[in-house]
């Protein structure tokens, strides 16, 4: 009965060697991020909770993100699909806050990491479906916040930066393969992120001497209370991408 399975899983193997084919590939492809933390949204109720009476248009909050990946890597295209790609990862959301006599407060959220991806899954004909998982490193933080008005030293200027060491994410890959193009579509979700223990911040020595270096979480402590919590760096959420390969085969 041994033989007959170990002879039966070489025949399956040898079949599917068949058809199979290894590639490298390169690719790009844009991703929108929807980012879940409270902090960015106690920031924006706080904030317009302070400023109601003198806004015309309320801050919508920095959970929405658009950003640009690009990978390279091997692939493996058979009854089982295979693939580990390298890349980078940049995200870039904005808001702003308009007030009645044309002043703004303007805030832009940027995320960079570097990232490995694996996937594994099945393929048919032209199409796979693979199971994903992407690991994340040297992610940086950047939020800008600038205020346009004759308030041009507001305290809540600054460049607020933090990092996050790693990241993890699983998720489903859905594939189209028309030699030499490889489309992919792709939704992920965060399992792990690493970062609570710190927080937003602007590092200039200006800003530490007068405690307002710290990017604050909510803006009515931030105003009315002698300390204040920061925004925590381990802002992360639901990932959706898009992305276009060539595919340059190993062997035939």
């Amino acid at each position: 009965m041994k033989t007959i399975l170990i002879m039966f899983f070489i025949i399956v193997i040898f079949k599917s060697q068949l058809w199979a084919q290894h590639y490298i590939t390169l690719g790009l492809g844009l991703s929108g991020a929807f980012y879940d933390s409270e902090d960015l949204d106690r920031f924006k109720e706080t904030y317009n909770l302070v400023n109601k009476q003198s806004l015309s248009r309320s801050m919508q909050g920095l959970g929405e993100a658009v950003g640009l990946r690009w990978e390279g890597g091997y692939r493996y295209l058979g009854r089982l699909g295979i693939a580990v790609l390298v890349g980078t990862q940049n995200y870039i959301g904005k808001d702003a806050a308009q007030y009645r006599n044309g002043e703004a407060r303007n805030l832009e959220l940027e995320m960079n990491s570097l990232y490995v991806e694996c996937e594994i899954g099945r393929t048919h004909k032209i199409f796979f479906v693979n199971g994903i998982f992407t690991f994340f490193f040297n992610r940086t933080l950047i939020l800008e916040s600038t205020y346009s008005g004759s308030m041009s030293e507001s305290p809540l200027n600054g460049t607020y930066t933090g990092d996050t060491s790693v990241s993890t994410d699983m998720g489903i890959a859905i594939g189209i393969f028309k030699d030499p193009i490889i489309i992919t579509g792709k939704i992920t979700y965060p399992i792990f992120t690493r970062g609570e223990s710190t927080v937003l911040q602007d590092k200039r020595i200006k800003k530490v001497e007068n405690g307002t270096d710290i990017f604050p979480n909510d803006y009515v402590d931030y105003c009315y209370s002698k300390t204040y919590d920061g925004i925590a760096s381990d802002i992360d959420g639901l990932k959706i991408l898009v992305t276009v390969a060539y595919a340059i085969p190993l062997k035939k």
